[in-house]
């Protein structure tokens, strides 16, 4: 396996650890082929990384019966609001409708941006089309200066939230918007300096 996979494992392994009802809260991975013609009318190609990633897993499940798993790309610097991973399918639907809105015409978007992860239409995880390996950027729909954050690769960020998990920085914690039983995972925002230094790490 590839370190980006062997990262992706780890991380999926310590979702387990936490709940057994994790194993299926991802949907399972994709065949090249299917990716290829999910894509196929996208403008750009998109990178190997990607590839990876959705033959590796396609996706958040969402199943009313299993705990939320919106937590592979979590929002680092604000704990509240996780974002979560998107499948390839909705991904493109997610493009395509910025595009029928925007004509990719708009001073917040460009045509070649892809979304991999998105909360609502107010905060994404995107990657750049054409670019092998392509930055993944966090960003905020309200642009503020701390809230867009830019990744060297996937495997850079991957490695960031694995070394999290490792090293304690996630905690399991009720959900105060949920159900009695509902539980969520953030980060400890006693340790966002080390989170900070960990992103360093990877990414400078």
């Amino acid at each position: 396996m590839s370190e980006l996979t062997d990262e992706l494992e780890y991380i999926f392994d310590w979702l387990v650890s936490l709940n057994p009802d994790y194993l299926n809260g991802y949907n399972p991975g994709l065949t090249r082929q299917k990716i290829d013609e999910i894509i196929k009318e996208l403008p750009f190609n998109l990178s190997e990384e990607i590839y990876e990633l959705y033959q590796w897993r396609n996706g958040c499940a969402y199943d009313y019966n299993l705990p939320l798993t919106e937590f592979l790309f979590p929002e680092q610097l604000y704990s509240g609001i996780p974002i979560p991973f998107c499948s390839l399918q909705d991904s493109v639907y997610i493009y395509t409708t910025i595009g029928e809105a925007t004509n990719y015409d708009d001073a917040y978007w460009n045509q070649k941006w892809f979304p991999i992860g998105q909360y609502e239409s107010k905060r994404s995880l995107y990657i750049v089309g054409d670019l092998n390996p392509s930055p993944v950027y966090l960003w905020d729909v309200a642009c503020l200066d701390d809230s867009v954050r830019v990744y060297k690769n996937l495997t850079s960020m991957i490695s960031v939230i694995a070394e999290c998990c490792e090293l304690g920085l996630y905690q399991f914690i009720p959900d105060k918007y949920g159900e009695d039983d509902d539980m969520v995972i953030r980060i400890d925002e006693e340790k966002l300096e080390l989170e900070k230094e960990i992103y360093r790490k990877y990414n400078l």
